[in-house]
Parts: structure tokens; C-alpha cells; sequence
């Protein structure tokens, strides 16, 4: 079986368990018509990755505990404020269309945003939009079904700007503990940023030291798969030498 096919069928079981919450080893084996086998090992794979927890038979969903509301998640604000004033400080004078994740991290970021020269800026996060509302900027919402926890759209659904190329592109990330790259709390946020991560010249992420004693409901994409990573000098020092051994590391 060619490794597109597992990968894909992975993933279809993931949404399964996002939706099911609970599934059994015999009701997957007869959905995708595969051994009994291959269906535990793509259990255990799951299982490895944090997003579910086997059980005899069966399995289930990790569940994360609930993020607060976005304007609630300020414990970390002086750090959070070094964190994106130094992002600020990677955006140059040729960074014209940008695009921005969501969260209270890249919400302060938008904020630092609002006094550079004119830009494009493409965003789901209305926390961000509304500290850019006043700004020269030219704003652009992905939109979807909106997430009131999160102050943003979650879109699942086809692009709504396919033919966008970012010059510069910033991302939060739940907890990356035990992980190999950044995170997310959601399927659909996960497919979110990795259609901007495909789109992007430059991969910015941004990380306050609590993500990294917190696990996620899934991986967006390996360190690899970015340029820069900015958190806080309380990295441990596993974390700092994984990460910057395929990324720029920047500790504020």
C-alpha cells in the first residue's frame, strides 16, 4: 500500500475520532475495508502522536482541556509582548501581504502591526481585525463558521483566496509537548494553516514557554517546515536544540 494511501486514511480516521469521540478496532476495519492488522497499526501510530489513547478493542480522543477566551489568556502578557516585538522586528519594507493566525499572541502582534506602512494583511481572526479596524492597512477575512472562543472563522470548506502568495506569514500554536513540530487544538484549523503554510515565502512562529508543558490534538507540520521560531529563554533545552536545528530560533 503506497504511503499516500495510509497517510490519507490516517487522516480520515483522525476526523472520525474528532467527531465519534470513541470507535472500535471492527467498525473501522469494515468502513475501510482493510485487516484487522493494518487498522492497529494505524491505531498505534495515532496512539504515538498524542491523538488518541488505545483501548482493548477500541479507542478514544485525547481531549484537551478547554482554551479560555482569547482576551482571557494574558498570564503570559510581558512575555507575550516581547514575543511580538520581536516578530514585529522580522517584518521588512518588501513583506507587503501577510498573512495572520489566530490567538491572543498574534492578536497583540496585529495591535504592534497598526503603525508600519500600508500592507495587505490576510487573517480568520477577528481579535486581530479589530486592533487593525482603524489602520491604513488593507484588511482580508478568510471567514467560516465563527469560533467565539477563539474570536475567529474556522473554514474547512475550498479557499476563499487561492490564488494569494504571502510574502510573510505568522503562526500561534497550542502545546507542542512531545511533538516534533507546532500544534493545534483543531482538524480544521490544522488544514487552515497548512494551506498558508504552502503559500507562504517566509514561516514565522510564535511560542510562549507554557506550549511546551502542554500536549495537542494534532500536528500541524514539522520544525522543518518553517524559517523562524520565536518563544521565550525558558525554552528547555531539548525543545532548543530540536527546533533549532531546522529553524532560526530567536529567544526573547
Amino acid at each position: 500500500m503506497k504511503a499516500a494511501e495510509i497517510a490519507q486514511r490516517r487522516k480520515e480516521i483522525t476526523e472520525l475520532f474528532y467527531h465519534q469521540n470513541e470507535l472500535k478496532v471492527r467498525e473501522l476495519v469494515k468502513k475501510f475495508h482493510v485487516s484487522d492488522e493494518t487498522i492497529r497499526k494505524d491505531l498505534t501510530y495515532l496512539a504515538k502522536e498524542g491523538i488518541i489513547e488505545k483501548l482493548h478493542g477500541k479507542a478514544t480522543l485525547v481531549r484537551e482541556k478547554e482554551l479560555a477566551p482569547v482576551f482571557q489568556r494574558t498570564s503570559q502578557f510581558a512575555e507575550k509582548e516581547a514575543l511580538t516585538q520581536a516578530a514585529l522586528d522580522c517584518i521588512t519594507s518588501d513583506d507587503y501581504t501577510i498573512g495572520l493566525d489566530q490567538g491572543s499572541t498574534l492578536a497583540l502582534l496585529a495591535k504592534k502591526m497598526g503603525s508600519l506602512e500600508k500592507k495587505q494583511i490576510f487573517t480568520s481572526s477577528l481579535a486581530a481585525i479589530s486592533q487593525l479596524a482603524l489602520s491604513q492597512h488593507k484588511l482580508f477575512c478568510f471567514g467560516g463558521e465563527y469560533s467565539p472562543a477563539d474570536m475567529a472563522f474556522r473554514n474547512n470548506g475550498s479557499e476563499i483566496y487561492p490564488d494569494i502568495q504571502f510574502d510573510l506569514c505568522f503562526f500561534g500554536s497550542s502545546g507542542v509537548k512531545n511533538r516534533k513540530g507546532f500544534c493545534t487544538s483543531s482538524l480544521i484549523d490544522a488544514e487552515a494553516k497548512r494551506r498558508m503554510l504552502k503559500k507562504s515565502t517566509k514561516k514565522i512562529v510564535l511560542l510562549d514557554h507554557t506550549k511546551f508543558e502542554k500536549t495537542s490534538l494534532v500536528q500541524v507540520a514539522p520544525w522543518s517546515s518553517v524559517d523562524v521560531v520565536i518563544t521565550s529563554k525558558k525554552l528547555p533545552l531539548d525543545y532548543k536544540r530540536m527546533i533549532s536545528a531546522y529553524a532560526k530560533l530567536i529567544l526573547v
